[in-house]
């Protein structure tokens, strides 16, 4: 069989403080290649005991951990554009390897409280963790990958989301985790596309989710090659109904987030404005009396 690349799969790791999950459930990779594979932890939670953890997966199973160092902000979201983008690490370093096998730290992970849904939920697997019964093969993925000349992959526990954006059609992986080939991530629309992701990142949950849906318009076009490793079959085309419909109001996020960064800059001023606004309204406006009980304690 011919071989892909002499660097095939960069799996990348996006951690905060749970870097035991991946590492601990590192059987889910199969035949790991110690020559044309890599791992990558990209951590806002650097500390000592990651370094014991490190360590000791290292002398374990003989693979090397290449270790990164990010702030704590934009989630995951914010940590893949810095990763293909090059603000974290070196671009060229980061996109060498053939495709990037990029997930958050329990993606791999079934049985931890953090892969779960509380008792309300019955316990129930989030959806942004691996399917049952996937195991990431990267022989098998290399075949794919030459055979049908893909573009990725993804493994999704409720099938990607749909996502139509101005009557195109695309879909975004639950959680961001899929794998892309690196050549794509580098295209200088998906770095104009990631950049400005990074430019209007507010570090709220609400831009996060929009980030995770961005990834369908900057990667998941119809007309590209996917592989869907639950289903095992191929994607080219995105059929409604094969896939997840989301309660997010995207159109709401993306005219929030879409509009020109200058209008976004004033109303992130305006709202932050309103908070203090609203803070000492709280302060001054309290009661004489609680004032007076407060200054006799």
């Amino acid at each position: 069989m011919p071989r892909l690349f002499r660097h095939r799969f960069d799996i990348c790791v996006w951690n905060h403080g749970r870097l035991g999950l991946f590492l601990g459930n590192f059987d889910r990779i199969r035949q790991f290649d110690y020559e044309r594979d890599r791992v990558t932890v990209v951590s806002c939670s650097p500390s000592s005991e990651e370094g014991v953890l490190i360590r000791e997966f290292a002398s374990h199973t003989g693979v090397p951990v290449r270790y990164l160092v990010r702030e704590n902000r934009g989630l995951a979201e914010l940590a893949r554009c810095e990763y293909f983008t090059g603000e974290v690490g070196a671009k060229d370093d980061n996109l060498r390897y053939a495709y990037v096998l990029q997930m958050q730290e329990h993606y791999l992970d079934t049985e931890s409280a953090a892969s779960r849904w509380g008792p309300e939920l019955q316990h129930a697997h989030k959806s942004d963790t691996v399917p049952d019964g996937v195991f990431f093969d990267f022989d098998r993925m290399e075949e794919l990958a030459i055979e049908h000349h893909l573009h990725g992959f993804f493994a999704d526990r409720a099938n990607p989301c749909y996502v139509e954006v101005a009557g195109k059609r695309f879909v975004a992986p639950c959680g961001g985790n899929f794998a892309m080939r690196s050549d794509m991530i580098a295209d200088r629309s998906a770095q104009r596309a990631c950049r400005r992701l990074i430019r209007t990142c507010d570090d709220t949950y609400r831009w996060a989710v929009y980030a995770e849906f961005m990834w369908g318009p900057i990667f998941f076009h119809e007309g590209r090659r996917f592989w869907d490793l639950k289903r095992d079959r191929l994607y080219d085309r995105w059929v409604r109904d094969e896939f997840y419909v989301a309660p997010d109001d995207y159109p709401a996020l993306l005219r929030r987030y879409g509009q020109p960064l200058a209008v976004q800059r004033v109303r992130r001023a305006l709202e932050r404005g309103r908070a203090y606004v609203g803070h000492l309204r709280r302060s001054v406006l309290r009661r004489p009396s609680d004032i007076g009980k407060r200054l006799l304690q």
